[in-house]
Parts: structure tokens; C-alpha cells; sequence
């Protein structure tokens, strides 16, 4: 199935806690909903804070990508670029230099997580940002929901304009609450508008921070008395003291008060930046200032640092109330049915509220003093079991109304990405089509470098192999490698029962071999076996286990090779010639091992050893389709489509500045996932995430052969009077044919005389053999 690209804006991980909060429930539903499908791009403020934080969480977040987008480079730099790419198509490719552009024009969507936007109170320069979140990916091209928000009023001329020019162009607008709704109802905004709760009241619990958070109450009596949860803002402190309100002295307190009537207090930093002295989305400075002032602080616990969203919202649920400043703090409340008393600056606070028949339970900043908080919070503890019965009875509805976020944009996602497209080169909508039936893509590498050493790529299938014979899962693999006997070269196959056997037979080998002739081995070993192949071998061993069940009992686990067609040995033997390099007194060939492409070595007998550049000499005549055999001319089974897991190179322009070379598989069945993992786990493998469209482009020229030249294949067969049996749905153009026009003469012709090919110098056939090359890219 296709990769979905999705770009969250406007909410990172650090700082604002509620933001967090509506990232892992959006994460995790979208996460569920597309498996390992999703790509996701977060276009963070806090690029590094966000990096660290994700890396030290305990789910795995692999499959997201932290795109800087700090609110001054978005306004200033990314905007006037996104214009010059919405007016000036010829220059995209260069516009695609910065990185907010680049991840944008690759999305399907661009989900903003703002929370609350386009609001009067906020002023120009918050409004001219809530603005350019959304128009950059739609100058772009990508279309853009908005996560459940509150947006308006729109009374002031400049949010008005802003807020009425760009709402209507959004595919989707999530309205938090009834208030939202009508205050864009007033500017004529109501058809891509749908009524969804907040997005938090579906982040999951997570038990590891349920963990943590009973671990850290069991070491102290605090909990086990009455606590009153404060949730204290940056935010408000700075409204406040912009009116003359003593916000620091009336919570203060307030707090004195609650502790002064036998209630232990927990202070709550609900947007937190460790390291930090500013006090956008950090509330760390003031919540400290408040703990200092305190009169008792034994009754009152303080955790001056960042906190998960999970890990707030676990110590609310051991608190008796809420008193909140912070908007997802009350959330977190609601969500364990905390009684919550709000002070707030917007109309968010109370449409929430309504949705639970509490409304009367948020108060506005401007009323802000200790007498009139004091007496709102006594009315809160008296009608508590009242409130809790409300929340009780509301939050399943509630809840039902959040997953409506990421069900209504998903629902669109499905629309646009199975919607027919035109097909270029390889249908992306399509991965399967080229891979075969999986259950995920992975990429990595060996972590012996010992074992990469010798390997064409990342050594994962020697790692592999040898943890699953220390941990006794196969008791042998049945494995190949090249061999020089008397000069000749030739191969090598058997049952390799030792890591170290495993190790000698690492790197693949470029050339014919009949292995299959060499199967009964595998009915006289005792014990599970592991078989490394390439497709067109696995096909036929595949077909050969139906009729001896007895031997396919004893397949544990099938490993294929990506392959682009195996040669005839001439295509080894005239490039060593070339190059000057002979084959008597040596024992093996390693056709490609290194970074990148790598050098082809020859070993001899006495130690020494000889070296060509692969890439220039065998490389070429292989990639030219010298001496290629006729029938993997024909085969589109580029990635092992009967094997339990397939490996291969990864051709991408990024992994070649990479300093360790990477393995990509492809894996197929539960069984294999499960001893891919046991090998990851145990360290023996280092494993990343790969999406389907990148194993794709890291195959391209191959894949293009295969299945664009294949209408030029079908032709050339028919017009011999032969059937070819091969898919033709693929476009081919001119340059396809011209390609396997050029391939299937240079096959033909290498066969007849090989004698002339070898006259032939090897950088002619190196720049032929690229010349062919860029006939199948594009």
C-alpha cells in the first residue's frame, strides 16, 4: 500500500504540555489507522527539545521526522519562498532547498495542531503566524485541516481579514466547541467546518508512565491525604499583570489557604522548557516563584521540570481537584474525572465546560482576586460529587466526539490517496504491485563491524543469521560464495553451522548458479535450516517444497536477495582481464564490499589481495547487460516475492553521505518479524524504519526495467511470433524502449562475441553502461 506523508504544525513535544497532549493522541490514532504506512513530518518550534524528547521516549517514534520551523524562519524566510513556488513552477526544485518547503510538498496533508488561532485577544503578530502556518503548505499544493481548535471572535479588522481570507481555502476545520462554531458562522465560515471535542481527551494512558507516577507516590505519605491539584501559567501571569492583578500573590494564597485547611497541594507547570528563561510556553519560572513563597512547603510538591503529558495527567487523577490556568490541564482533569475550577483568558475554557454542563466552573482572569477564587473553589468542593456524576455521564459522548479529529481527516487521507492519478514512472499508490504482500519495511545494519567488513551492504543477513544460530532458532543455513579453484572461478555451496562459517560467506556474489541441484544437502542435514536465495531460485525451491513436505518441515525461515538478474561469468571474467588481474593462486572473489558501490578484491592463496573500482569495471558490463542471461531479462521479481524476508541495497541519495552503509528488507511473515525482532532486540542488528516508496526509489532503475520496459519486451517477443508473459500496465516511453532495445542487443551480442566485447575499453563501457542508466530514470 502507499506511504502516507502527513506534516503536523503549529504543536511540538516541548513547552506546551496540552500541545504534546494533542500530538501523541493524534500521533498514536494515525499511528493505528495507517500501521507502518505513515511518514510523519513534525514542523516543530523547538526542533532540538522535540528531537531529544522523542528519542528518550518510551514508544518507538521512528517513523517522524522534526522539521525546524521556528515562527521567525516560517515568516520570514519560508513564507516569501512558499510564494515564489505557488508563482514560479520552473524554480521548484530549487525553492525545495529549504527544508519546511521540501517536507510540505511531499505531504498529503498538513494537520495544524494550533489549539486555539486566529483569535482577537492574541494580536497581530500571533494572528499573522495562525495565518502563515496554514498558507505555507497551501501555496505548496498540500491541503489543511485543522485539528480541534478554538478560533474567534473575529471583532478586530486585521484578524477578521486574515481569518475570512484563509478558513474558507482549508479542507477541514475542527470547531472545539459550540462557541467556536458561531463565532465562525459570523464570518460567513460554516461549510468545511465540523464540530469535534478537544484532542486530548483521546491521548491513551501510557503504563509506563502510570508506572512512573505510582512508583514516585509510593515513596511518600503526600498522596495518601487530600490533594489539590494548582496548574499555574506563564500565560495568565503576564494578562494579569498587564490589568495590575497580583496573579503570583493571590495564588500564593490561595495555596496557603488550601494547605491552611489540611489540603496538600501539587503545583502543576502544564508548558515547561528545561534550560529555558523565557517564559512563552513555560511556566516554570512562575510555579517556582509561587513554591518560594509559599508558607508551609511540606504541604505542597513541586516537580520543577518537564513532564510528559501522560505523566501530569497520571498525577491528576490522585488529586480531589483541579484548580487550573492551564486549558489542557483541565483536560487532563476531565479525562479522569477531576473536578476542575478554570481561570482563563478566551471562550475555550467554557465551550469544553458546556460540553460536560459545567460551564459555571470557569471564571475569567479579570475577576482575579484570593476572596472571590476562594469562594468559587468552595462551591466546586461542595457540588464535587455533582461534577464528577456530570463528567461521568459526558465523557463517553466526549471522547466519541474527540476521535472524530483524526476519523474525519483520515477519512479524507483515504479519499485523496486512492483517488486515480496519473502514473509517471512507479505507482506509489501501489507499493505491492513491485514488492509483493508484507507486513513492513525495516532498514539497518550489522552492529559487528567486523561482519560489515566483507559485506556489499549492512551485513544484516550474516547478523541475522548468526544470532539465530547462538540462540539456537536454526541449526544451520544453507548459503553461497564465490571460489577460485585452479584459476577458475566458480562457487561454493553448503550448510554453514557456525558463525564463523557464516561470516567467510558474506557479500553477494554477481554470477549463474545452479543451486538447485544442490537441494538434497538440505534433506540429509539434521535440524531446522534457514536458505538464502535469490527470487528466481526461490521460486523454484518454493515449488520443490510442495512435493517434499518432509524437507519443508525443516525450513525455518526463507531469506531472499533483491536481484536485477544474474549474469553469465564472463561478465566477471573480462573486467578482472581488463583490468590486468589474474585468477591463478587466488581462492576467492569479493565482488562488492566497502561504502557505497564499494571495490570488487580479489584473494589469493598466500594473503595478498587486488582491488578494482566495481562501479567502473564489473558493475558496468552488468549494468550495460553484457552477458545477462535471456530469461532475468524478463523476470519483474525484483524483491523476492516468495521469501519470508528479502534484503537488498538502498540506492538513495541521502544514504550515500552516510558513513555506515545500509541493508533494506522487506518482511513478509509473522514468523519472520518475530525473529527479525529477537535479533534487533539482542543488539545484533541496528534497525530503522524504511516506508514503501523509499524501498521503491532505492530500486528504481531496476524497478523501471522490469516494469516500464516491459510493453517494449512484450512487443519485441510478438513480433518473433512468442508470448511473453509480463505485466504491461506500466507506461513506457521512448527512452524505456530505447533502453531495452539497446539492453537486449547488448545481450545478444556479448553472447555471439565475447571476443569483441573484450576489446572494447572499459571506460567506453562504463559511459555507455551510464548512458543507458539515465535512459531508465526518468
Amino acid at each position: 500500500m502507499k506511504s502516507i506523508n502527513i506534516a503536523i504544525t503549529a504543536a511540538s513535544f516541548s513547552g506546551n504540555k496540552g500541545a504534546a497532549a494533542m500530538l501523541q493522541s493524534s500521533i498514536k490514532q494515525l499511528k493505528e489507522r495507517y500501521g507502518e504506512r505513515i511518514n510523519l513530518f513534525l514542523m516543530s518550534t523547538y526542533p532540538s527539545a522535540d528531537r531529544r524528547l522523542i528519542a528518550e521516549m518510551p514508544e518507538k517514534y521512528d517513523f517522524i521526522k522534526v522539521v525546524n520551523a521556528k515562527p521567525e524562519r516560517l515568516l520570514f524566510l519560508t513564507f516569501p519562498l512558499a510564494i515564489l513556488y505557488k508563482i514560479l513552477p520552473f524554480m521548484r526544485k530549487l525553492l525545495k532547498k529549504d527544508k519546511i518547503i521540501k517536507a510540505y510538498s511531499q505531504c498529503d496533508i498538513v494537520i495544524d495542531e494550533a489549539g486555539i488561532s486566529f483569535v482577537d485577544s492574541r494580536g497581530f503578530v500571533m494572528n499573522t503566524y495562525a495565518f502563515v502556518c496554514a498558507a505555507v503548505p497551501l501555496l505548496c499544493g498540500t491541503p489543511v485541516a485543522k485539528y480541534s481548535q478554538a478560533l474567534g471572535s473575529f471583532k478586530s479588522p486585521w484578524n477578521r481579514f486574515l481569518a475570512k481570507w484563509i478558513l474558507p481555502k482549508l479542507k477541514l476545520i475542527c470547531a472545539r466547541g459550540e462557541i467556536t462554531l458561531e463565532n465562525l458562522r459570523e464570518i460567513g465560515v460554516s461549510k468545511n467546518v465540523r464540530l469535534c471535542a478537544d484532542g486530548a481527551f483521546t491521548m491513551p494512558d501510557s503504563p509506563y508512565w502510570a508506572g512512573q507516577v505510582k512508583r514516585i507516590c509510593s515513596k511518600t505519605n503526600f498522596y495518601k491525604r487530600p490533594v489539590i491539584a494548582v496548574s499555574i501559567s506563564s500565560v495568565v501571569h503576564k494578562k494579569c499583570r498587564k490589568m495590575g492583578i497580583d496573579y503570583k500573590g493571590v495564588m500564593t494564597e490561595f495555596i496557603n489557604r488550601l494547605n491552611a485547611k489540611d489540603y496538600n497541594v501539587l503545583i502543576i507547570a502544564n508548558a515547561a522548557r528545561e534550560g529555558s528563561e523565557k517564559p512563552r510556553n513555560n511556566d516554570l519560572m512562575i510555579c517556582t516563584e509561587v513554591y518560594d513563597s509559599v508558607k508551609d512547603r511540606s504541604k505542597v510538591r513541586w516537580y520543577p521540570r518537564e513532564m510528559a503529558p501522560e505523566e501530569i495527567r497520571e498525577l491528576l487523577a490522585r488529586c480531589e481537584a483541579l484548580v487550573a490556568s492551564r486549558f489542557h490541564a483541565m483536560i487532563g482533569a476531565l479525562e479522569k474525572g477531576v473536578p476542575t475550577l478554570l481561570l482563563g483568558w478566551s471562550h475555550k475554557y467554557k465551550e469544553v465546560l458546556d460540553m460536560f454542563g459545567l460551564g459555571e466552573y470557569a471564571m475569567d482572569f479579570s475577576e482575579l482576586n484570593c476572596d472571590t477564587l476562594w469562594e468559587r473553589f468552595l462551591g466546586l468542593v461542595e457540588d464535587s460529587a455533582d461534577i464528577r456524576a456530570k463528567i461521568a455521564e459526558n465523557l463517553p459522548r466526549v471522547k466519541e466526539s474527540s476521535l472524530d479529529n483524526i476519523r474525519l481527516i483520515g477519512d479524507f487521507i483515504d479519499e485523496l490517496t486512492y483517488a486515480p492519478k496519473k502514473v509517471k514512472l512507479l505507482d506509489f499508490n501501489d507499493p505491492d504491485k513491485y514488492i509483493g504482500e508484507h507486513i513492513c519495511c525495516r532498514m539497518g545494519y550489522a552492529a559487528d563491524e567486523t561482519i560489515r567488513a566483507n559485506a556489499a551492504s549492512g551485513g544484516m543477513i550474516t547478523a541475522l543469521l548468526c544470532h539465530l544460530l547462538k540462540t539456537k532458532q536454526i541449526d544451520g543455513a544453507w548459503v553461497t560464495r564465490s571460489e577460485i579453484k585452479d584459476g577458475k572461478l566458480g562457487y561454493k555451496t553448503f550448510i554453514a553451522t557456525t558463525p564463523e562459517q557464516l561470516r567467510e560467506s558474506s557479500s553477494s556474489v554477481y554470477m549463474h548458479m545452479p543451486l538447485m541441484k544442490h537441494a538434497d544437502m538440505l534433506e540429509e542435514f539434521n535440524g531446522r535450516l534457514a536458505v538464502v536465495l535469490v527470487p528466481c531460485q526461490m521460486r523454484a525451491f518454493v515449488k520443490m517444497l510442495e512435493s517434499r513436505p518432509d524437507l519443508a518441515k525443516k525450513i525455518a525461515l526463507k531469506l531472499g536477495l533483491y536481484c536485477s538478474g544474474s549474469h553469465h561469468q564472463n561478465a566477471t571474467l573480462v573486467p578482472l582481464h581488463k583490468a590486468g588481474i589474474s585468477l591463478e593462486g587466488a581462492k576467492r572473489l569479493y565482488y562488492r564490499r566497502g561504502h557505497w558501490r564499494g571495490l570488487s578484491t580479489v584473494q589469493y592463496e598466500d594473503g595478498s589481495e587486488k582491488t578494482l573500482s566495481y562501479p567502473k569495471t564489473i558493475c558496468a558490463y552488468k549494468n550495460a547487460y553484457f552477458f545477462s542471461r535471456g530469461s532475468c531479462m524478463v523476470c519483474q521479481d525484483q524483491f523476492g516475492y516468495e521469501a519470508d524476508i528479502s534484503f537488498g541495497d538502498i540506492w538513495l541519495k541521502e544514504m550515500k553521505k552516510n558513513p555506515i552503509k545500509h541493508t533494506s528488507c522487506v518482511i513478509r511473515t509473522e514468523n519472520a518479524l518475530r525473529m527479525y525482532r529477537s535479533a534487533v532486540e539482542a543488539g545484533a542488528i541496528i534497525d530503522a524504519r524504511i516506508d514503501d516508496e523509499r524501498i521503491l526509489r532505492s530500486q528504481k532503475r531496476a524497478l523501471v526495467f522490469k516494469w516500464n520496459c516491459a510493453r517494449a519486451k512484450w512487443r519485441a517477443f510478438a513480433d518473433e511470433g512468442k508470448v511473453l508473459n509480463v505485466d504491461i500496465d506500466s507506461k513506457c516511453r521512448w527512452n524505456h524502449k530505447l533502453a531495452y532495445k539497446l539492453a537486449a542487443k547488448n545481450m545478444r551480442y556479448s553472447a555471439q562475441h565475447p571476443e569483441k566485447i573484450e576489446k572494447l575499453p572499459t571506460w567506453l563501457v562504463y559511459y555507455y553502461m551510464c548512458f543507458i542508466r539515465v535512459l531508465l530514470s526518468f
